[in-house]
């Protein structure tokens, strides 16, 4: 329906999601102090005090790495090298699950006194 280079496209993304995104969503939990109110009608992007610039410097390489990537890939070969060069982030990122979580852990473990105290808080 939409051609091939689309099916290629989405399974490189997905690569990329479970290889980096992965580790960058949990490095985001590291540094989230804020509560989440699952029973609150907020608007879309829910209370503005929840809101932390660290989260938001993470989010960058979710946006940012991929779309560079593949801009190196299609520019200097293909946009078949463009994806590839996106799978293979992930695949590297995957490769490295060992490191990546040791050094996530130990961002928990260094992290988990202020994180208790900030959902303590009741204000």
């Amino acid at each position: 329906f939409f051609g091939w280079k689309v099916y290629l496209a989405v399974i490189a993304v997905a690569f990329y999601n479970v290889g980096i995104n992965a580790y960058i969503v949990l490095l985001a939990g590291a540094f989230t102090r804020t509560p989440i109110d699952l029973t609150s009608n907020k608007n879309a992007f829910g209370d503005k005090k929840a809101f932390n610039f660290k989260t938001f410097l993470l989010i960058i390489p979710q946006i940012i790495l991929p779309v560079a990537l593949y801009f190196v890939g299609n520019y200097f070969f293909s946009d078949l090298v463009g994806f590839a060069f996106v799978a293979g982030a992930g695949i590297a990122g995957f490769a490295l699950k060992g490191k990546v979580f040791n050094m996530i852990e130990n961002i928990y473990q260094k992290q988990k006194y202020e994180t208790i105290a900030a959902y303590k808080q009741k204000n």
